[in-house]
Formats: structure tokens, C-alpha cells, sequence
């Protein structure tokens, strides 16, 4: 019940983070995500409170629980077990440290892909239009005068607006110039290239599941998924792609 306040909070701001973002909201979010993650790990790290999950989980089959009480319990101890409350007080300490960096770093992340989202605007001319449809050109035009072009069109990183001229367009050449634009968002140098952020989560990723007993971050990830390994995930995906080549190919043909 004490965190029912924040929880709502939280969700209702990083929906407006993630949907109507700007420099104020951005600079919160930037102060607020390893806060957060502080908070996360005095919870799950509790040892008391563990302790009292543990005793619970261990007599469960003798608590006369409901399947409801009984599915509650499970997903708390297990919460907990993964969140790393069963190991000795140096390795909470240092998945304490990994998990507050990755909150910052998922949260550069963020906001680095959407500056360069933010930051880019292909300008057309109405010979450039070919094929998009009046929705669409409405759009660009909008866009446009609004990044001071009146008269022209523009087309932005943002999701509805690239995806809809790769569609509808038939100008080859600018639909791979604005899928590259898309593809790269993050990785155009400068203060805000994602690669050095990527290099430093996927080597925290390891160590956290290393900590908790898992082979990769795929396994530790999965575990509580109902694919339950990479194995079985890749086989999904293999399957599915099989099917979908053959489809694709007779859509072609």
C-alpha cells in the first residue's frame, strides 16, 4: 500500500516521457531514474523483508492459500530472488551499483535516439510527393511550416511520419535516405551517439546476470518468461520467419 502514491506518479510521468516530452520533463527523468533504482534496491535487498517472504514461500503448502494468495506469493519470492535477495551483502552491494547505472544509462539512451529524432527533418518540394496520399502531404506540409519552410514539406524521424512515406512513397532514392536517417538514430557521433552507452549496458547486463546465477542476460531475462530459455525463444523466431519467407515471397511473385 506505500507505494501506490508513487507508482501512480511514475507511471503517469514517464508516460508523459515517453508521449509529450520536452527540456523540463527530460531533465526530471534524467535526476529521477537512478532515485528510482536506489529505491528499488532498498526494497528487494531488504534481508528482513525477504526473510519474511522466504519463511512464507518455504510453508506455502501448508498456509491453506488460495490459488489467488498462492500466485501472489510466488511472484513476490520470485520478484525478490531475482531482484538478487538471496545473495551475500558484497554482491547486493554491487548489483545494487549496476542496477542504478543501468537506470541512467537506459535513460541517456532514451533521450539521445529521440534528440536525434527530434533534431532531423527531410525538406521536399511537391515534385517529391509521388504516391503519398493527402493525409500525408497534409502532414509534411504542417511539419514544415512549422520547422519555418512554408511552402515545402517536411518529413520527420517521428514514428507516423516516416513510416507512413516509406510506405506510400514511390521515390526509391528518398525512402532509403529516410530509412538510413531512422536506422541511425544515436549513431551520428557527437554528444549524443548511443554506442558507447550500448557497449557499457550490454557489459552490465552480463555481470548482473552472472551475479544471479545465469549463463547470459538472454537466460537470466527469459527464465521467468514463458519461452523460459534463448533456445526456445530463436526456435519461435525461426519458425515464424520460415513461414513468413514463404509468404513474402509468394506476395512477390
Amino acid at each position: 500500500r506505500s507505494g501506490r502514491a508513487l507508482e501512480r506518479v511514475a507511471n503517469v510521468f514517464f508516460v508523459l516521457a515517453g508521449a509529450d516530452t520536452g527540456d523540463a520533463i527530460e531533465a526530471v527523468e534524467r535526476d529521477v531514474s537512478p532515485l528510482l533504482a536506489r529505491h528499488a534496491n532498498a526494497l528487494y535487498l531488504n534481508r528482513a523483508l525477504y526473510a519474511r517472504i522466504a519463511d512464507l514461500y518455504g510453508r506455502r503448502d501448508k498456509l491453506g492459500l488460495s490459488p489467488e494468495q498462492a500466485r501472489v506469493l510466488d511472484r513476490y519470492h520470485t520478484r525478490f530472488v531475482r531482484a538478487g535477495a538471496a545473495l551475500d551483502q558484497a554482491q547486493q552491494d554491487r548489483l545494487a551499483a549496476i542496477n542504478e547505472r543501468l537506470a541512467s544509462l537506459g535513460t541517456q539512451f532514451g533521450q539521445n535516439v529521440l534528440a536525434d529524432e527530434k533534431s532531423y527533418a527531410m525538406i521536399l518540394e511537391e515534385s517529391d510527393l509521388a504516391g503519398l496520399p493527402d493525409f500525408a502531404r497534409d502532414a509534411a506540409g504542417a511539419a514544415a511550416a512549422e520547422r519555418g519552410h512554408p511552402g515545402k514539406y517536411a518529413i520527420t524521424l517521428a514514428r507516423s511520419s516516416a513510416e507512413t512515406f516509406l510506405q506510400f512513397s514511390s521515390r526509391r532514392d528518398l525512402r532509403e535516405k529516410l530509412f538510413n536517417a531512422f536506422i541511425k538514430r544515436g549513431e551520428n557521433g557527437g554528444a549524443t551517439d548511443n554506442r558507447a552507452t550500448i557497449a557499457e549496458t550490454v557489459k552490465l547486463r552480463a555481470e548482473r546476470a552472472a551475479l544471479l546465477g545465469f549463463k547470459t542476460f538472454a537466460d537470466y531475462r527469459l527464465d521467468d518468461q514463458m519461452a523460459k530459455t534463448p533456445a526456445a525463444a530463436r526456435k519461435l523466431l525461426e519458425d515464424v520467419w520460415t513461414r513468413a519467407r514463404a509468404r513474402a515471397l509468394a506476395d512477390r511473385d
